[in-house]
């Protein structure tokens, strides 16, 4: 009995000396390869395809981000833009604000004196709104560069006041609507990034083109007699050109 445990020992003894020395001399590198996937609760990732060997990893945690853009304060229009992540790789963007005194076209294009009030003029607000749907191609929706088309809508009011000649032929006193509405489709190409810090301060630096649709009522001085003024109806269709910088912030 004692020779029959004694040989089942030894045998044991040799079957796991054997196995480590195989593991050491074979596997021990596979071991020290070996990964474990691990999820930072503070930066979200998503794990790797298959066929590849790292984790696209999401620069912020945020899946929302609220914006404005400062560069279009100078054309009139204060919207405020909201941006929801869809999945890693698309996001939809949509903005809705006021708009004013057009400052670029008033004192660029015409030449009027910047903030000068005309006892004239009677300025309104009236309405812009965005929508735009994103694709980041390096699976961080939110903080990386992105494709995306946009509709833009916008409109501009003022009254003006003066004498002008009315439908039966008279002239009269009294105020025209000044009016300008326009609905751009556009082709955006950007990079959105959070900040050195790690924080969820974003910049959003964008580029694009496209096609400019619309109708315009300006109000003008009549050619034949500058005291009078008159409506002149212009239907638009004009390239425009997008560029500029967004900043906000995620949540």
């Amino acid at each position: 009995m004692k020779t029959y445990t004694y040989r089942l020992l030894i045998t044991f003894s040799l079957l796991f000396c054997g196995s480590a020395c195989f593991a050491q001399s074979n596997g021990a590198g596979d071991w020290r390869s070996l990964k474990i996937d691990r999820v930072n609760v503070f930066s979200e990732q998503h794990p790797a395809d298959p066929g590849t060997t790292e984790a696209d990893p999401i620069v912020s945690s945020a899946g929302w981000a609220i914006k404005c853009n400062p560069i279009i304060l100078s054309r009139g229009e204060l919207p405020v833009y909201v941006e929801h992540r869809l999945s890693k790789n698309f996001s939809l963007e949509a903005a809705l604000g006021v708009t004013f005194e057009d400052f670029f076209k008033e004192s660029v294009l015409q030449g009027k004196p910047l903030f000068q009030k005309d006892p004239n003029v009677d300025k309104l607000s009236g309405i812009t709104g965005k929508l735009a749907f994103r694709y980041y191609p390096r699976h961080n929706a939110l903080s990386d560069l992105y494709v995306s088309p946009e509709i833009d809508f916008k409109n501009y009011r003022k009254d003006v006041n003066g004498v002008y000649m009315g439908s039966d032929g008279r002239y009269t006193s009294g105020k025209l609507r000044d009016k300008q509405d326009y609905v751009d489709f556009k082709a955006i190409i950007g990079f959105q990034n959070t900040d050195e810090f790690n924080s969820d301060f974003y910049t959003d630096w964008y580029l694009g083109i496209g096609l400019r649709l619309g109708a315009e009522d300006n109000v003008v001085a009549d050619e034949l007699n500058a005291a009078v003024i008159k409506i002149n109806h212009a239907d638009v269709l004009s390239p425009v050109i997008a560029v500029g910088v967004k900043i906000g912030l995620g949540f």
